[in-house]
């Protein structure tokens, strides 16, 4: 079992219809090759998590990299994992908002652009982690 976690930056604010038309083209995919995880989005970045066996996460994370919707892509994580935080879900999903994320960051001032891509905010793969379990624990739709 393998878990990558990553962050990057949309190249557009994503209205609401298109993060609905990503989310169940991600769900499908998810399922067709036995994928679970989570995507926040703020403020034009997404954080993702993506778990299950490590032929389909390569072959995920290379879509990924290709997708010109996004960039500034950057991998925060890629590990070996007993099992999964998200076993029951192709794709958990939160759009986050500037004062959600106020109250679950440490250090996130709303004027900061692309939160979930800055270093400074999102400095490793376990805040990346902690912070997609909590969305995942207490908002997911």
């Amino acid at each position: 079992m393998k878990r990558i976690i990553y962050c990057s930056q949309a190249v557009h604010d994503f209205p609401p219809d298109e993060l609905v038309t990503l989310l169940d083209r991600s769900r499908e995919r998810n399922a067709a090759c036995g994928l679970t995880g989570m995507l926040l989005y703020s403020s034009q970045s997404f954080l993702q998590m993506v778990e299950g066996e490590a032929d389909a996460i390569e072959a995920t994370y290379a879509r990924i990299r290709g997708d010109e919707r996004h960039t500034n892509l950057r991998l925060l994580m890629d590990a070996e994992v007993p099992g999964r935080l998200f076993p029951d879900w192709t794709m958990g999903f939160e759009h986050v908002d500037d004062e959600e994320l106020a109250d679950e960051l440490d250090g996130f001032t709303p004027a900061t652009r692309y939160p979930l891509v800055n270093p400074d905010l999102i400095t490793n793969a376990t805040v990346a982690q902690t912070l997609l379990t909590l969305y995942a624990k207490n908002r997911v739709r």
